[in-house]
């Protein structure tokens, strides 16, 4: 009886194993395959038209009584001088003011038409942090072969790319198939409300776009555990939701030196624990699910394995990215407590106490459903949800890889990043293309630029020789358009 069962056993592991290895070894590339073309010439004087632009101090602030609107009116007369042909060929409106949409338009006005966005504005620098940077923030100096400033990395680049890309097209009296709008947004990174402004005019206008292009993901040779070394271009076919809650509790306080068991302070960090304690669920779904798809194929045995294998090793590789900030930000809904205020003097407790906490929603999870798993995780009714609803976005519907432009978005990167491997992608922050919902089904998320550096944060920079292959990259996407 002990041998029928040993050999049963036996028989399951290896059918175990045997099943494991076919699907491993089934799992083949899915890459596409395009031929390397030349990258374009761009004018010489390309670099010094972006090095200008990061010196216009394009601050954007969530008050926007600080934000100085002088310096973008600066900036729009410096781009219309600087791509007099962009100006005189393409019709342009400002939109809330200092948001610019340029139509150029196609010769088949019964095609739906493409958007592609950049944003204006960038956020301000510390000025506590000023001795830290290399250079001045908005100076747009070079240095070791890097161009530094705000901006550089998010999301001039962009911006100035997509300008000197349609100045040579026009200057070669060429004009696309469809009509192309360039959306460029002036408060991307205080919520968006000048595209937001622009989505609703343009719906008024019945315009449905076949797919809209923004920043997001980026060519990384760093990220990518197992693929370190090698080019893969991540590529945003959705992005996370929005949202804040204030939790808020109120306790009678008193003097300091005769403390109650529980203050207000004492639950509300408790609630907080609670709440980091437990975890909205992890999943492999969406665009995680299709990255897994196109670049499992491409990892070491090991790695493909499992990937090819989820139905056996999903908790493994869950665990595997909840190890890092990045990782767990992929394959689940984030908690994070932004801001804690309470009290006012050290010898007196406070009557009232409040956190604010910031989740980012993962496709699939709506805000409701957010709201709902904070109340019965902390299960306290001493403590107020406040939901902030000013920023608040569900998260987006996911890109079809299948699609018409992420077939020539895709194209476009391998034709001019030989080598480089294709990866849709969860774009976990936010961008101005999530007000392009209602406008097209097809939203894309991604910048010709390999690993950005300092974004947000201390010496953004890029590489000089970067940005020729950014207006290439540009120049070719337009030029090719179906």
């Amino acid at each position: 009886m002990a041998k029928k069962l040993m050999l049963f056993l036996l028989a399951i592991v290896l059918l175990l194993v045997a099943v494991v290895l076919i699907k491993t070894l089934t799992f083949k590339s899915i890459q596409p395959k395009y031929a390397a073309t030349k990258n374009v010439e761009v004018s010489e004087n390309a670099i010094a038209h972006l090095q200008q632009g990061i010196r216009f101090k394009t601050v954007s602030f969530s008050d926007s009584a600080k934000t100085d609107s002088s310096v973008f009116l600066a900036l729009h007369r410096y781009l219309a001088q600087t791509y007099p042909l962009v100006h005189q060929k393409l019709a342009l409106e400002k939109v809330a003011h200092y948001s610019l949409v340029y139509t150029w338009k196609g010769k088949n006005p019964t095609l739906k038409p493409v958007i592609l966005m950049a944003h204006q504005d960038v956020v301000p620098v510390e000025k506590a942090s000023l001795l830290q940077w290399k250079t001045d923030p908005f100076g747009g100096s070079i240095q070791n072969g890097k161009l530094y400033g705000r901006g550089t990395a998010d999301d001039k680049i962009s911006l100035f790319s997509l300008l000197e890309a349609a100045e040579k097209l026009l200057q070669e009296n060429y004009q696309p198939k469809r009509s192309i709008y360039f959306v460029f947004g002036h408060d991307e990174e205080a919520g968006g409300k000048g595209v937001k402004a622009v989505a609703a005019l343009l719906k008024s206008r019945g315009i449905k776009a076949d797919w809209v292009l923004d920043e997001g993901g980026e060519i990384t040779k760093k990220e990518i555990p197992g693929l370190q070394g090698k080019p893969v271009a991540l590529i945003g076919t959705s992005e996370k939701g929005y949202l804040s809650i204030d939790l808020k509790v109120n306790i009678e306080g008193g003097h300091s030196s005769m403390p109650k068991p529980e203050t207000a302070v004492d639950v509300l960090i408790a609630a907080i624990q609670k709440l980091r304690a437990k975890p909205f669920p992890a999943s492999f779904g969406g665009s995680t699910g299709d990255f897994f798809k196109y670049l499992g194929p491409e990892m070491p045995f090991t790695t493909k394995m499992a990937i090819a294998n989820q139905w056996l090793f999903k908790p493994l590789l869950f665990k595997i990215y909840e190890k890092s900030a990045g990782g767990n930000a992929l394959i689940r809904t984030t908690i994070a407590p932004t801001i804690l205020q309470a009290g006012v003097k050290d010898n007196v407790i406070p009557t009232s106490a409040s956190a604010t906490i910031n989740f980012r929603l993962l496709p699939g999870t709506s805000i409701n459903a957010v709201s709902k798993h904070v109340k019965e995780a902390i299960n306290d009714n001493r403590v107020q949800l406040i939901k902030e609803n000013a920023f608040a976005e569900e998260a987006s519907a996911v890109t079809s890889t299948q699609s018409s432009g992420f077939k020539q978005l895709e194209k476009a990167v391998i034709e001019n990043y030989p080598g480089t491997l294709i990866a849709p992608y969860l774009t976990v922050g936010a961008t101005d293309s999530r007000q392009m919902a209602g406008i097209a089904n097809c939203i894309l998320r991604f910048s010709p630029v390999t690993d950005l550096e300092g974004m947000h944060g201390l010496n953004e920079n890029i590489s000089v020789k970067e940005y020729p292959k950014a207006i290439s990259f540009y120049y070719r996407l337009m030029k090719e358009l179906k």
